[in-house]
């Protein structure tokens, strides 16, 4: 007896199995997600794997199995007009249980309102006068009155209980009828949704464990800091999160996520370098290719076969009749245009050669039989992909970094985006206040530091808080372990800067007069706070790009570090508490008499 390979007699079919989500890695444009299902095995059996949707690469797609042996993997595209039969038969069934659930809870609901009906028609009549004949006065028997009244009451009592129970639960069931509804409305009214077909080919006995991983488009992240100064204690809490959003088509419920700056590498083959060829042929001779005799008409085509009724058809219509939907009509499609006489088609074609040299080539010629000129340029190389500036991987300098998340999250396919908190910080700072009164009242918090933290903390947009409050936005730049570097940490509305100029103009001369005026520049800071305060003041004299303008910075109290470049003035004070600090410097700016000076940047 022959033997022969795997038949397909002897690989048994296991229903579609539950495969949820369990850990997704986001990168700047795309995620690399795994799934996890237990199976059972006796022997050889193939495994059918939920849909895969979205932008899938067929190509990421990888099966491994503890416990068992994967012998083979098909991957197949699901056609647009494709169902998932096990989610549709199974929502099938829910309307179907639930329509006749309802029909049953409805139906005693009307039985126990007929008999409140009927019960509150009860009225006492004279047994004597039952004939409706008018009788002298009678005497009325009130021995069965009370019990006709109890029973009258216990059993209303009795059938409004019974009949708000049937109320509660008809009010369930219509709940999740609703839910079963939409449910069905987003299966079957959708028809043009593609994916990806998994189906895995297991050998081994007893319980496994499969795992299938794929990478997939329509994921990103963006970075997010928190930074919270506790002025009391000079110490800033920096939280550090992840932006996520992702429309690949897919939930991720309860998923361990990992956000991560790297490039995910998506070539799977080595190139191989192919030969240049440069030159012409010799010769080149044009043959014809013959055609059909124009007299004999082709002959008739043969009917199309019949359709064979289609399960995923009745399914689909079965399941929108029980949602109350009509399916629309399918598109008329345009019949193609016929095919050209074979008299009318061109016999030669143009091919253009890297080298711009036209080559005429005969149609049926074997691409063998005819040597194309190449241009001298190579293969085109593998390049770095373009990123937008606010992406992890262009934020991150290069550095391929992973940042698990503290918890399991669920994000939603187009739920809008879910911020993710990745690592939370403490670092001891000394906060200084940088003030520049010439341009704003405000004080910016600032501490200049080497990063304390660990590993290295790519760039992004930060929160800044002073305590409870709010105090502006920052944008923080890439720092690695140790590297010094400016944290903003917002603004001190307690601490206004307060800057007054004083000027005097006289002539100086003999002969041509030219006017000289002097500027006095003082600044206060006032500390409000019972703890001393190092600030740093910022201010600048102008600088004469004209020999007849004559600038000079007489004198600066206390003394402050200048640059005469750029003509700035910086003052490192230390203001005590609840006391005040001032500074001044004094500066002369001589022109001829007559001038009018304007200022540029």
């Amino acid at each position: 007896m022959p033997v022969f390979g795997l038949s397909a007699l002897s690989v048994l079919w296991l229903a579609a199995v539950d495969a949820p989500v369990t850990s997704v890695t986001v990168y700047s444009d795309r995620a690399r997600v795994v799934r996890t299902a237990r199976v059972g095995l006796s022997g050889t059996q193939r495994v059918e794997l939920p849909l895969l949707y979205g932008t899938v690469d067929p190509a990421s797609i990888r099966v491994e199995a503890q416990g068992a042996e994967v012998t083979r993997l098909d991957i197949r595209p699901v056609e647009s007009e494709a169902l998932p039969a096990t989610e549709a038969r199974r929502l099938v069934t829910e309307l179907e249980r639930l329509d006749d659930q309802l029909s049953q809870v409805r139906a005693e609901r009307d039985v126990y309102t007929a008999q409140l009906t009927a019960l509150g028609q009860v009225r006492p009549t004279d047994p004597s006068n039952a004939k409706g004949v008018l009788q002298g006065p009678s005497r009325f028997d009130a021995s069965g009155w009370r019990a006709a009244t109890d029973f009258v009451v216990e059993t209303t009592a009795r059938l409004q209980a019974k009949l708000r129970e049937v109320s509660q639960r008809e009010e369930a069931l219509e709940r999740e009828l609703s839910q079963r509804v939409q449910e069905a409305r987003q299966l079957g009214g959708s028809p043009s949704r593609q994916g990806l077909q998994v189906v895995p080919t297991l050998s081994g006995q007893g319980s496994a464990m499969l795992t299938l991983t794929y990478v997939t488009r329509g994921a990103r992240w963006y970075p997010s800091y928190e930074l919270r100064l506790e002025p009391e204690s000079n110490r800033v809490q920096v939280a550090f999160s992840g932006r996520v959003t992702q429309a690949t088509g897919e939930d991720w419920e309860d998923a361990a996520l990992t956000l991560s700056t790297a490039i995910p590498a998506t070539a799977t083959t080595v190139p191989e370098l192919t030969t240049w060829k440069i030159g012409q042929r010799e010769r080149f001779i044009p043959t014809p290719t013959p055609v059909a005799d124009s007299w004999r008409s082709p002959p008739p085509a043969p009917p199309p076969p019949p359709e064979a009724p289609n399960e995923d058809e009745r399914i689909r219509d079965r399941l929108l009749a029980l949602a109350g939907v009509s399916r629309p009509a399918p598109p008329i499609q345009a019949k193609p245009p016929p095919a050209a006489d074979e008299r009318t088609r061109p016999q030669a074609l143009e091919l253009q050669s890297g080298l711009g040299v036209a080559v005429e080539v005969a149609a049926g010629a074997r691409p063998e039989e005819v040597d194309v000129p190449v241009g001298l340029a190579p293969p085109a190389g593998w390049r770095r992909p373009t990123m937008e500036p606010d992406l992890p991987a262009s934020l991150a300098g290069g550095y391929a970094l992973s940042f698990p998340a503290q918890r399991r999250e669920t994000v939603r396919s187009g739920g809008g985006e879910r911020r993710v908190p990745l690592f939370t910080e403490t670092w001891p700072v000394q906060v200084e206040r940088k003030l520049y009164p010439a341009l704003t009242p405000n004080a910016f918090l600032v501490a200049e530091l080497r990063s304390p933290s660990r590993q290295v903390m790519p760039g992004g947009e930060a929160q800044l808080f002073v305590g409870a409050d709010p105090a502006g936005q920052a944008r923080l730049t890439l720092v690695s372990p140790g590297e010094p570097f400016t944290l903003p940490l917002g603004i001190d509305s307690a601490v206004r800067p307060v800057r007054n100029v004083k000027l005097l103009t006289s002539e100086k001369g003999f002969i041509g007069k030219d006017e000289l005026t002097e500027y006095l520049v003082t600044i206060e800071v006032a500390n409000p706070y019972p703890f001393a305060l190092p600030v740093r003041i910022h201010d600048q004299w102008p600088l004469s790009r004209s020999e007849d303008v004559e600038v000079k910075l007489v004198r600066t109290e206390p003394y402050a570090e200048q640059d005469t470049a750029k003509g700035t003035l910086v003052w490192r004070l230390s203001v005590p508490p609840s006391e005040k600090k001032g500074v001044s410097f004094l500066y002369t700016v001589r022109h001829p008499k007559g001038w009018r000076l304007e200022q540029t940047q």
